[in-house]
């Protein structure tokens, strides 16, 4: 997994070493010494930025060779799918940051999912690696998330749904125009208001570790370098390659079936409907585009693929 860097005046040649090094092991992590005293410093996080950065992203060819590499046992090649990825895991963990835990630590365990997808990967299934191992990545920090982040704790349902709520207000204002109103994003999510005031207060609670302690600080965190509708090289190539393995997926349904979870998942350009808002979109009842969607999914699960569509898209429950 990935540990802090000692120094970053210090010049290592080993790939893996480059930032934060790489223990293809399953203990838990150990934050290194030098750092202990001041973990969580937005330059050591941004060295780090800048060293992973400079890590050539892979070819398909590439990929396929590495990951073929992996399943015989060479452990460079391993290596070698597993830093030229890494950039990926940061571009996942920023998406975390509220919730009580500091950005170095989410990266350090998106680190532990992405090395456990580079054990598992199979090239054969035919989609891309970071496709696969964005879910490894996503299931690691919300495990973190639920062990170690703040004094409120929640189930791990409920971790999902706050980070729901925070997407579905984002998504509410480039709508409206404006923040969105509790009742607004309620509606949105067919879920009780008073619920979403709970969350939302939880959510408030937390203090991110990364965030400057006088709010009116000129210090610019990782997070706000880039303007929201920038869309960075990485997350391209995330979603060209989650793009791919979802059309493959959507082949194996019905018209039917693939228009309900196109619009429910926001699949091929289409808007995100709730269940009620299918429903009424469909001329079906609420519980009845809930019951199409399980059958559907199962029927991908029997492919295999149903990961593909329930954990790297947010829908609208």
């Amino acid at each position: 997994m990935a540990v802090a860097p000692k120094n970053k005046t210090k010049k290592r040649t080993r790939l893996a070493e480059m930032g934060p090094e790489i223990e293809i092991r399953n203990e838990e992590p150990v934050v290194d010494k030098t750092l202990a005293k001041n973990p969580y410093t937005e330059s050591s996080i941004q060295w780090y930025l800048e060293e992973i950065n400079k890590i050539p992203l892979l070819t398909r060819e590439e990929e396929d060779r590495l990951a073929r590499g992996a399943i015989a046992g060479d452990a460079k090649s391993k290596e070698r799918l597993i830093t030229a990825n890494l950039r990926f895991v940061v571009q996942v963990a920023k998406k975390y940051q509220k919730f009580g835990i500091s950005l170095l630590d989410l990266i350090n365990e998106g680190n532990l999912g992405l090395i456990k997808a580079a054990e598992r990967f199979d090239p054969d299934m035919g989609y891309h690696f970071i496709s696969y191992a964005v879910w490894w990545i996503r299931q690691a920090i919300i495990l973190a998330i639920n062990q170690k982040a703040a004094m409120i704790r929640l189930p791990m349902n409920r971790t999902i749904d706050v980070a729901r709520i925070d997407s579905i207000q984002k998504e509410l204002e480039n709508e409206l125009g404006e923040e969105p109103t509790l009742t607004q994003i309620a509606d949105r999510l067919d879920m009780p208001e008073a619920e979403v005031r709970w969350l939302k207060q939880i959510s408030s609670d937390y203090v991110s570790l990364d965030m400057p302690a006088n709010a009116d600080s000129e210090n610019t965190q990782i997070s706000q370098v880039r303007d929201d509708k920038y869309i960075s090289p990485e997350d391209q190539v995330m979603q060209g390659a989650l793009h791919d393995s979802l059309h493959q997926i959507l082949n194996e349904l019905t018209a039917s079936e693939r228009e309900i979870i196109e619009h429910r998942y926001g699949l091929n350009g289409k808007k995100t409907l709730s269940l009620t808002q299918a429903g009424k979109k469909f001329n079906l009842s609420k519980e009845r585009v809930r019951q199409i969607e399980k059958l559907t999914l199962l029927k991908l699960q029997k492919y295999g693929k149903q990961r593909h569509l329930e954990d790297f898209l947010d829908k609208e429950d």
